[in-house]
């Protein structure tokens, strides 16, 4: 569920800095689906909260962020990873 909440996480910040830099006839669709993904985070911290507590939880999401910033800084070289400078 953690790993889920990131990737709507993820999604929600793409479409918030890409809502910025576009015309107003797409920017409102833009921004309604940064909410929507912004919903779809915490719905998935829910799913997680049901099962174990907020402790571990916490402690999950400091190791998982800590790895997806390692994974998105460094080279690719089999370019997996969408992010990370090119090798």
């Amino acid at each position: 569920m953690i790993v889920h909440a990131f990737i709507e996480a993820r999604s929600c910040e793409r479409f918030r800095l890409l809502s910025k830099r576009l015309p107003q006839t797409v920017r409102d669709l833009y921004e309604q689906l940064e909410r929507s993904e912004a919903r779809h985070f915490e719905m998935y911290l829910d799913f997680a909260a049901r099962e174990f507590d907020a402790e571990e939880i916490a402690e999950r999401l400091e190791i998982i962020a800590t790895r997806e910033g390692e994974l998105a800084t460094s080279v690719d070289h089999e370019l997996r990873f969408h992010s990370g400078p090119p090798a």
